[in-house]
């Protein structure tokens, strides 16, 4: 019975582990985030203009978005998926 509790407990760390980890990633940073808001609210889609408004801003370009995007993309997917994966574990192994 200690055991499960145990589990439980570890599955309960490895979990706050992964939300840090999601919290840190490129693309939930505070600059990301506000850089994709912009360029989801524009009409145009003419990237210059973009450019220049995030440049007003401070934020990366649409060019370095786009990097961070294709380079975090998979590795994001994977603490999402491992962060589902360890809730349902917990949901299931504590007691009704």
């Amino acid at each position: 019975m200690f055991t499960g509790r145990r589990d439980v407990n570890a599955l309960k760390a490895e979990l706050k582990e992964v939300d840090a980890l999601i919290s840190a990633h490129p693309l939930a940073s505070q600059r990301t985030r506000a850089a994709h808001a912009i360029v989801d609210k524009r009409q145009s889609r003419d990237a210059t203009e973009v450019d220049k408004e995030l440049a007003a801003d401070g934020l990366p370009s649409v060019k370095q978005l786009g990097k961070v995007q294709a380079s975090g993309t998979w590795s994001w997917w994977k603490l999402h998926r491992r962060k589902m994966k360890l809730e349902k574990k917990i949901d299931s192994a504590l007691p009704r």
